[in-house]
C-alpha cells in the first residue's frame, strides 16, 4: 500500500512539475515589448493602455521577436491606404480590361482587309436606317402641315376644333421629334463606330506587328 502511494505522488508531482513548466513556458511565449513617452524600451507581458495603440513586438521563451503589430493607424491613414489599394485595383482591372480586348480583336479579324469591310458594313446600315428615316420624317411633317391647315379651318369658322384633328396634330408633332432624336442618335453611333474601327486598326496593326529579337552574338 505504502508503495503504491508513493508512486501516486510522484505521478502526481511530475504532472504538477509538467503543467508549470507548460505554463511558464506559454507565459515567456507572451513577452511584449514597446516604446513609453520617453522612446525607452519596456517589455511584460501586457501592454499598458496608453501604448495599446502605438504598436509592440512578441517575444519568444528565447527573447526573439516572433511577431511585430502595428500601430493603430490615423483615419487619414487608413483613407490614403484605401485609395492607394483602389487606384492600384483599377490599373489592374484596365491591364486586363486591354487584354481581354486584344484577344477579342485577335480571334475576330483575321486581317485589316475585315476591319475595313466590317466598318464598311456598319456604316453602310446605319446610313440605311438615316436615310429610310428621313423620309419617314418629310412624311410626318407633311401630315402635320395638313392637320394643322385642318384645325385651322375650323377655328376660323368660329367652331371647336375636333379631338380626332388635335390628337393628329399631337401624334405627328411627337412622330417628328422621335424621327429626329432617332436621326441624331445614328449620326453619333456612326462617329463612334469611325473612332472604334480607327482605334481597332491601329491596334490591330501593333499586334501583328513582328516582333524582332537581338541575335545573340
Amino acid at each position: 500500500m505504502a508503495a503504491t502511494n508513493s508512486l501516486q505522488k510522484l505521478v502526481l508531482g511530475s504532472a504538477v512539475l509538467v503543467l508549470t513548466l507548460g505554463s511558464v513556458t506559454a507565459y515567456a511565449g507572451k513577452i511584449k515589448c514597446w516604446k513609453n513617452s520617453d522612446g525607452i524600451r519596456e517589455c511584460g507581458n501586457i501592454v499598458p493602455p496608453e501604448y495599446a495603440q502605438k504598436g509592440h513586438d512578441e517575444l519568444n521563451s528565447q527573447g526573439i521577436r516572433v511577431k511585430s503589430i502595428e500601430r493603430a493607424l490615423t483615419k487619414d491613414e487608413i483613407n490614403e491606404r484605401k485609395r492607394i489599394k483602389a487606384e492600384k485595383k483599377a490599373k489592374q482591372d484596365a491591364i486586363e480590361a486591354k487584354q481581354r480586348q486584344d484577344m477579342v480583336l485577335l480571334n475576330t479579324f483575321a486581317n485589316e482587309d475585315e476591319i475595313v469591310m466590317a466598318r464598311n458594313g456598319k456604316i453602310t446600315a446605319i446610313r440605311t436606317e438615316i436615310r429610310l428615316t428621313y423620309k419617314s420624317l418629310n412624311k410626318a411633317k407633311a401630315r402635320l402641315i395638313e392637320s394643322r391647315k385642318i384645325a385651322a379651318n375650323f377655328e376660323r369658322s368660329g367652331k371647336k376644333v375636333p379631338s380626332k384633328i388635335s390628337n393628329e396634330v399631337k401624334m405627328n408633332q411627337k412622330q417628328i421629334e422621335n424621327y429626329q432624336q432617332f436621326i441624331t442618335s445614328k449620326k453619333e453611333e456612326l462617329s463612334k463606330i469611325n473612332s472604334q474601327f480607327d482605334s481597332d486598326l491601329k491596334r490591330f496593326r501593333v499586334l501583328r506587328k513582328p516582333r524582332h529579337t537581338a541575335i545573340q552574338r
